[in-house]
C-alpha cells in the first residue's frame, strides 16, 4: 500500500551479466564474474479504480516441520531424552483479488507471471507486495491462477507468493592449531 492508498505489486527484473576483466599485463587469462544488473521496478496498483482489480482476501501461511526424537534410557530414575528439530518449509501470502474482463490490471498481472515463468531457475525476479499489514519484500512466485466464472464476466485471480528470508552465509571454518604446520605468520607452534 502506497501511503495508505491502494495496494501495490512492485515486479522487480535483473539481469546475470557476465563481466570479463584482463590482467593489466595483458596477460590472456580472463576472470569471470557473474553479477546481476537491475532493471526497471514494474509497479501494478491494484485499485479497482486505477487497473480494475480489488483484493478479495489475503491469507498468510507458514509452514515448520517438526520432528520429535526420543531416546531410551535404561536406568529408571531418569528421563528420556528428547530431542525436538525443526525447519522452515514455507513462508506463503496467498492473495485473491477479483477483476473484470477488461481490466488493464488483469491482462498486466498475467504478462509478467508469463514473463516471470522463464526466470525461475535462474532467479532473475522478486515481487514486493505491499498492503496494510500483509507486505512481502522480494518475495518469490509460489503459484498463479486465473479462473473465469460462469455467470459473470469476472475473473477471479490467485497469486501465491513465498517470503525469501535472509539466507546467511555459512561461517569459515576454522582450522585447529595442528603441531608442525606453519602459521600465517610464518610461526610453527611448538
Amino acid at each position: 500500500m502506497l501511503n495508505g492508498i491502494d495496494p501495490i505489486i512492485i515486479f522487480e527484473f535483473s539481469k546475470i551479466v557476465t563481466e570479463k576483466k584482463i590482467n593489466i599485463s595483458q596477460v590472456p587469462v580472463k576472470a569471470s564474474i557473474l553479477s546481476k544488473l537491475p532493471l526497471p521496478y514494474i509497479p501494478i496498483y491494484l485499485s479497482e479504480a486505477l487497473t480494475g482489480i480489488y483484493i478479495d482476501s489475503e491469507d498468510k501461511t507458514i509452514d515448520i516441520d517438526t520432528s520429535i526424537e526420543t531416546t531410551m534410557v535404561q536406568d529408571d530414575s531418569k528421563a528420556d531424552n528428547v530431542s525436538i528439530n525443526q525447519r522452515g518449509i514455507n513462508n506463503t501470502v496467498k492473495i485473491t483479488m477479483v477483476a473484470s474482463r477488461d481490466s488493464v490490471g488483469l491482462t498486466l498481472l498475467s504478462a509478467m507471471a508469463d514473463f516471470i515463468f522463464p526466470k525461475v531457475t535462474s532467479r532473475e525476479y522478486a515481487i514486493t507486495y505491499l498492503h496494510g499489514a500483509i507486505t512481502v519484500f522480494s518475495g518469490l512466485l509460489h503459484s498463479f491462477s486465473i479462473v473465469q466464472g460462469t455467470s459473470n464476466d469476472l475473473y477471479t485471480v490467485t497469486m501465491e507468493l513465498i517470503k525469501v528470508g535472509i539466507i546467511p552465509k555459512s561461517p569459515i571454518p576454522e582450522i585447529p592449531n595442528v603441531p608442525g604446520v606453519a602459521l600465517k605468520s610464518g610461526v610453527t607452534p611448538a
